[in-house]
């Protein structure tokens, strides 16, 4: 081989015939080079190791860290430029580097995931600096990772502890990696971890390198196997495949294992679903936490936070903004009740000081953040204030006259509101252009979305500045225009209300449920229910301009359950039942509702809980209650559990493409007025419109592409 015609590799012998390969400093990641990148290096490091000089091999991850995204091979996916018949080659050659007799390591530096960290795995011995991360994270996005991963991982750690790390994306710290067999050993730098690796492959010949594990699967396995497809519902392609493969292999020579796993590999990366989702989960997300989005604001930041309201909601955001290191006056009627509100914070510390993940010089620098206040003078000087009290119109307005004076001179005005309009509560401030909502989830501590939402008054500044303080708080924003249940809330009664619907059908509470988890749902939407109370359900429609039919016929059963004492499982009684000693739950058989006769099809169930929501989605496009489509799909997953496989939405429309969509939607309207089809979505799908291609929207503000 040609070293000089290699543009990404070093190459550096020394005086006992040891060679090391390390990738130059972030070499330009252009998207055509995943594949050749290791091709390339697969060739190199084989030709090096057949040269009868060579004593043995050490290299470092072949990819730098823009080549360990999704987006450069999903473009190469996309373009045809993807050759499955590289990674079989290369992958074939790269695991019969065992049979050449030469010890190789490999040295993580820095932190190693998906096809990198699958390189590393190649060696026989694996030595890793300090403060690294491995792990395969793109299971959450549908995919595995090919080139071995499925024939290396369980022979080095079994196939049980293979089959987590494949599909729970988790990523392990250095020291659990070492425990578990993925790392042979750590070193405080760099330097250290090359006299390592240099004086491992000179005490050690290539027999006394073998497997601990046995790859063969076991009951353990299986029960493993049946319990993530149980978890996935059997809608992710990467974790099927996993399962597949891991079964299948250790029965297979390591050339078929190979072809398998490069079939499945290529079918995975084809499928529609991880591309869905990593236009949703990854990019969007992305995009969304760009820092570039608040650009104008210049060296903006917020130093002080006023939070109206210690309960729930508010106690979680004055965590997540001390957490942040912004000064915090938590305020509550009583001083009592603002302490109990910090207690909160208290609490969620204590648990990551006992995991672990806090010392308690950060669980005091986080407590000193938050002071706990019954006087609204101690406002004084917040560049923000949050209102995060009861959903009420009047309490709102009256709480934000009381506070909007103590202000900074250009500080604003958040409502953390589920559904109240934003225009009518900024009435109550003298600066509606400073006055925005920020639709925060609970619990506050675990959810990572903040829905904004523009009222017709708000400024772009305000906006802006509203961004800045979710990127702050490590959120996920996306940006609505107000109406009634903004976005999320609103395609989330459509959930709830579809349910209901079906319920008075005749269609068994527990069918509906079961259903719903199976299409992908989070949770069941008779649980979430239950969760939220069926009184604040209730409030809330009582929020909304009008009532259809279908909404008040759901009303009125709404109120029967809540005049019968069954409000919720905070009362003990909705539509399960809760037992306050097993803290178990069942479902309620309603005497007063018949079961209709005949099986129930479990398909349409499924496709009326999610196309409900995502007919709704494109009313808001319509209406400009949205103005991106990414911005819905990454609210409809985050902001209320929507199928994450599809996702989004619109990707779940155009999994199923609009023109299916539309009529299976139509057949649907003898439910309801929920079915209502906008003429303009009819007029879209005579045009085989897709709201997205590839990672591209065709949708721009009000009007799609052409």
């Amino acid at each position: 081989m040609d070293y000089s015609t290699q543009s990404y590799f070093d190459i550096q012998y020394d005086d006992q015939h040891i060679v090391t390969i390390k990738p130059f400093a972030e070499t330009a990641s252009n998207e055509t080079g995943i594949l050749d990148r290791i091709q390339q290096f697969v060739a190199l490091a084989t030709d090096l190791l057949l040269q009868k000089e060579v004593r043995g091999l050490i290299y470092s991850c072949p990819l730098n860290s823009n080549q360990m995204d999704y987006l450069p091979l999903f473009n190469q996916v996309l373009s045809g430029r993807f050759d499955p018949e590289i990674i079989l080659k290369s992958t074939l050659q790269a695991l019969q580097w065992k049979s050449l007799g030469k010890p190789i390591v490999s040295i993580f530096n820095n932190s190693c995931t998906g096809i990198g960290l699958t390189t590393m795995l190649w060696s026989d011995y694996r030595i890793a600096g300090p403060g690294i991360k491995i792990g395969f994270p793109e299971s959450k996005f549908g995919l595995f990772t090919g080139f071995g991963t499925t024939i290396c991982l369980p022979q080095l750690i079994g196939p049980t502890n293979a089959l987590n790390l494949l599909t729970q994306a988790r990523l392990i710290p250095g020291q659990a990696a070492l425990e578990l067999g993925l790392l042979n050993e750590i070193a405080t730098d760099f330097d250290l971890c090359l006299l390592h690796a240099k004086n491992w492959i000179l005490e050690n010949s290539k027999q006394s390198v073998s497997a601990t594990y046995s790859a063969m699967p076991s009951a353990e396995f299986e029960a493993a196997c049946s319990a993530i497809l149980k978890k996935t519902r059997g809608l992710l392609p990467g974790s099927n495949a996993v399962v597949e493969l891991l079964k299948t292999n250790p029965a297979l020579s390591l050339t078929d294992s190979v072809a398998a796993e490069t079939t499945r590999y290529h079918q995975v990366l084809s499928a529609p679903e991880p591309l869905h989702m990593v236009r949703t989960l990854h990019k969007g997300i992305l995009k969304a936490q760009h820092p570039g989005r608040i650009e104008s604001l210049g060296d903006y930041k917020v130093k002080k936070i006023g939070i109206l309201g210690a309960g729930m909601m508010g106690s979680g955001i004055a965590y997540e903004a001390a957490k942040a290191g912004i000064a915090v006056v938590l305020k509550d009627v009583t001083i009592a009740q603002a302490e109990q509100g910090k207690a909160y914070s208290t609490k969620l510390c204590d648990k990551r000081l006992a995991q672990g993940q806090m010392s308690s010089v950060q669980q005091q620098e986080l407590l000193s953040n938050i002071q706990p206040s019954a006087q609204v003078a101690d406002l004084v000087g917040a560049d923000l204030i949050i209102e995060a009290v009861f959903e009420d119109l009047e309490l709102k307005a009256e709480v934000t006259r009381q506070s909007q004076p103590y202000l900074a001179e250009n500080g604003f005005f958040a409502s953390n509101t589920t559904s109240l309009p934003i225009t009518a509560l900024a009435a109550a401030t003298d600066r509606p252009e400073r006055f925005i909502g920020m639709h925060f989830f609970s619990p506050v501590d675990r959810m990572p979305l903040v829905e904004i939402i523009c009222g017709t008054q708000t400024d772009q500044i305000t906006l802006q500045k509203a961004i800045a303080v979710t990127l702050r708080l490590g959120k996920i924003p996306i940006v609505v225009h107000d109406g009634p249940g903004f976005f999320t809330s609103r395609i989330f009664f459509h959930y709830l209300l579809e349910a209901i619907t079906m319920l008075l059908e005749g269609v068994p509470a527990i069918q509906i449920e079961e259903e719903a988890i199976q299409a992908g749902f989070a949770v069941g939407p008779l649980a979430v229910l239950d969760e939220i109370s069926l009184e604040l359900m209730v409030h809330v429609y009582d929020q909304f301009p009008a009532l259809h039919n279908s909404q008040r016929r759901a009303y009125a059963h709404l109120n029967k359950m809540i005049a019968n004492g069954r409000k919720g499982r905070k009362s003990g009684h909705g539509f399960y039942n809760y037992d306050p000693v097993s803290r178990t739950k069942t479902i309620w058989r309603n005497p007063a509702l018949s079961i209709s006769e005949g099986p129930r099809s479990a398909d349409i169930i499924r496709k009326r809980l999610l196309h409900v929501m995502a007919l709704d989605s494109y009313r808001c496009l319509e209406e400009g209650i949205l103005e991106e489509t990414i911005d819905g799909d990454i609210g409809s997953i985050l902001g209320v559990g929507y199928a994450a496989h599809t996702g989004g939405v619109f990707g779940h429309i155009d999994l199923i493409t609009l023109p299916i969509f539309i009529e299976e939607c139509q057949s649907f309207l003898s439910y309801g007025e929920q079915w209502e089809i906008p003429q303009s979505l009819k007029e879209l799908a005579d045009r085989n419109f897709n709201f997205y291609t590839g990672f591209d929207s065709n949708w721009t503000g009000k009007q799609p592409v052409n």
